[in-house]
């Protein structure tokens, strides 16, 4: 059966898709992995937000997926990268879950308790943990010490964080301070596709602290990506300490050197944090090579399609027609969805985004 969902998300055989979905203050993201002639579908990270009119997530996988979801992984536990997950088990199975393996503080534990009532459901041996490794295709069990080669379909995929010792390290700590460092101990993946090949860099909300002493100094020769998911939805966090800290670290981004940015974050009035925050995004421009590059899923509301072929071209597209179709800003109220967006919201839109046309030239 034909749905939106499989219109706009199914990729021509072979192509690596990886769709940005706008969902308001938090990240999810899906990715659409050639495997043969068919694909394997995973959804990294989730979020609901209502207030900003993101994406039922839920209603959209269960549209698009008639055999459940092959992967969900976690960057870390907070309530924005795993809310919901448990609805989207019950609707859409989850076969396996890989996850950082943090145990966070009090004050995410609802979000953390969410995804272990899945992964007891689904059982120990669909369980993996994500630790950095300078392989590719690695990734431990469930045991968090047993390191297995696992496949996700035709492309690869290299897991930068969290290290193993800080791991230890922080699971030694008291609850706050969990709480506290749970960025330092954020995923961070890429993940790579064609001939050339083209890398896709994922990156939770992975601080300051995490890129500076535990990233760059054993994968510096390993983070280079044409996109790069912003960090923390634009947060300052990725440069700085604090707001008024004038020691900035770019170390990072100028070895990443992506050609694109995408940021997962609704409007800064819609948003509790302010994200994005201007200061990072003025330095996000500085590193691109052409500031329309960094693009932010909430200044029109709509989601991101990276598309990357076996022969290397690739290609980013805007989309507003899942958020047509399965925005909450669309519910009628009972479950049903109306036919158009709400008039603020298509007040706001520039007219040269109203097409489906890639943005820019096809890459090579």
């Amino acid at each position: 059966m034909s749905s939106k969902a499989k219109e706009v998300i199914v990729p021509p055989v072979g192509v690596f898709r990886v769709v940005f979905l706008y969902v308001g203050q938090g990240d999810a993201t899906i990715l659409v992995v050639p495997y043969g002639s068919t694909f394997r579908y995973v959804l990294l990270d989730n979020n609901i937000d209502r207030s900003a009119g993101g994406i039922n997530t839920e209603e959209l996988l269960k549209d698009l997926l008639d055999d459940g979801l092959d992967v969900f992984i976690n960057t870390h536990p907070h309530r924005d990268h795993t809310e919901g997950i448990e609805a989207i088990h019950e609707t859409t199975p989850i076969k396996e879950i890989w996850h950082s393996g943090h145990k966070p503080g009090k004050d995410s534990d609802s979000a953390y308790q969410e995804m272990r009532r899945v992964i007891k459901d689904i059982g120990p041996a669909n369980e993996f943990k994500l630790f950095g490794s300078n392989s590719t295709n690695k990734i431990r069990k469930a045991d968090g010490s047993t390191t297995v080669t696992k496949l996700l379909g035709d492309i690869t995929y290299q897991v930068l964080s969290p290290a193993e010792y800080l791991c230890d390290d922080i699971a030694e700590g008291e609850d706050k301070e969990r709480d506290r460092r749970i960025h330092e101990h954020c995923a961070v993946i890429r993940f790579s596709y064609g001939n050339p090949t083209r890398h896709i860099l994922m990156t939770g909300d992975a601080d300051r602290v995490a890129w500076e002493e535990h990233i760059m100094p054993y994968h510096q020769t390993m983070v280079k990506a044409d996109v790069l998911s912003a960090v923390h939805h634009g947060s300052r966090t990725f440069f700085k300490y604090h707001g008024d800290d004038e020691d900035v670290y770019e170390t990072h981004i100028e070895t990443i050197a992506p050609e694109y940015v995408i940021v997962s974050a609704p409007k800064q009035d819609e948003s509790r944090h302010k994200h994005p925050h201007d200061d990072a995004m003025d330095l996000y421009e500085e590193h691109v090579s052409d500031p329309a590059n960094v693009l932010h899923s909430g200044k029109n509301r709509e989601s991101f399609i990276v598309d990357i072929h076996p022969d290397g071209n690739w290609t980013v597209t805007p989309d507003q027609e899942l958020l047509d179709a399965y925005g909450y800003d669309n519910d009628g109220g009972d479950g049903s969805k109306t036919s158009g967006r709400s008039a603020s919201v298509s007040s706001s839109r520039p007219g040269t985004r109203l097409d489906k046309q890639p943005m820019g030239t096809e890459h090579e």
